[in-house]
Order: C-alpha cells, then structure tokens, then sequence
C-alpha cells in the first residue's frame, strides 16, 4: 500500500470514528464535553508529533503510545476512536496549512510575472468548464473568484463566490450559462478596478492542483 492508500485508508477510519462519537455529545453532553476535552489533549499532542502527513500516520498507528502520557479525563470511549477524532481534526489543519503555502508560492510567482490574477484550481478560463470549478486569485487584494459547474443541478447548474480577503463573501446561483459567464467576468473587472492594476497581465497559470 502506497502513502496516498495508506492515507485514504485512514482518512475513512478517522472520519468513521467521528460519526460513531456524535451521536454522543448530542445523547450525554456530560460524557461528550470529557470526550471534547480528551481529543483536545490528543490534538495538542499530535501537533508534537510534527506538521506532515507521513508522521501523523506513523503516530496513529499506535494509538496507545500516543495517549500513554495524558491523563485522559475520559474512560466511557474506546482509545482508538478519540485518537481516530483527533487524527481527523490533525489532518485537516496539515491539509489547509499545506494548501496555504502552496497558495502563497502561486501568488509569489504571479506577482514575480506580472499577473493580475492566479489561477488556483481547474482550467485557465471558466468557459472551458463542464463540470468542476475554475478558482483565481486576485494578486493584489487576495480576493478569490470561484466559478463553479455542477451538472446534476438540474434548475442552477452554475455559482459563483466572491470571496474578498476583508469584508462579506458574495454567491450566487445561475440557470442561464452565459450570464454567470457575464457575471464572473463582470466581477473580476471590478476587482481589478477597485484595486487599480496598472499594465498587468491577465491570469497566469503558475500551478494549480
């Protein structure tokens, strides 16, 4: 089994065993908060352990080990299914903190081009999708514009997010294609003139996942 199996592997065993606690903390808020409070202590614990994926599934995989240290303030919970909690949350802050400096390199490298925008995930141009979604960033202001196709839909197949780095985030839903196209297109001109980008380039493609 490969690191990305191995991970996938886990991902499942780990999100199984938070939909096996919460029945809990809705059930017996009293043994759920001593459950909280434990897989809090696990958290502070695998942050320990190191910041990268192939550490936090070497430290999972001896559950015992890891919680031999801590005074857990909870028995009624089997070990393995609060280390499994406290792994998932792990994993989701080493994805987003992974995902943040991949952003911050893309954007380092549109700003060292010239660019406008950076395009972060699907194709260069959000007409060329069929499904999926089209994600730029605006180089200066950190805006983000998400343009988004969801064939199953059947009424608005199509959204778009406006995500500014200050202030309120903006969707909206389309039926009509040409007008969400209009409407990103809109919106992405009215960031660049909000913000004043003088003789730069359009989007570039630096990286996208």
């Amino acid at each position: 089994m490969d690191s990305h199996e191995a991970l996938d592997v886990a991902r499942t065993r780990w999100r199984a065993a938070e939909e096996r606690l919460y029945p809990t903390l809705i059930a017996d808020p009293a043994a759920g908060a001593r459950a909280v409070d434990a897989i809090r202590q696990l958290l502070v614990e695998l942050r320990r352990h190191g910041s990268d994926l192939a550490g936090l599934l070497a430290t999972a995989a001896d559950p015992r080990a890891l919680v031999a240290p801590l005074s857990l303030p909870c028995n009624e919970f089997p070990v393995e299914m609060l280390v499994g909690v406290a792994c998932g949350a792990r994993l989701r802050e080493i994805v987003a903190d992974q995902d943040h400096r991949r952003i911050e390199q893309l954007i380092a490298r549109g700003v060292a081009a010239g660019a406008t925008w950076v395009v972060l995930d699907g194709p260069d141009d959000p007409d060329a999708l069929t499904e999926g979604r089209h994600v730029i960033v605006h180089v200066t202001s950190r805006t983000v514009l998400t343009a988004t196709v969801d064939p199953w839909t059947d009424d608005q197949p199509y959204e778009l997010h406006v995500l500014p780095s200050a202030g309120d985030p903006l969707a909206r839903r389309f039926g009509d294609r040409a007008e969400w196209l209009d409407e990103f297109r809109l919106c992405r001109r009215d960031v660049e003139t909000l913000h004043g980008d003088p003789d730069r380039t359009g989007a570039t493609r630096t990286g996208a996942r």
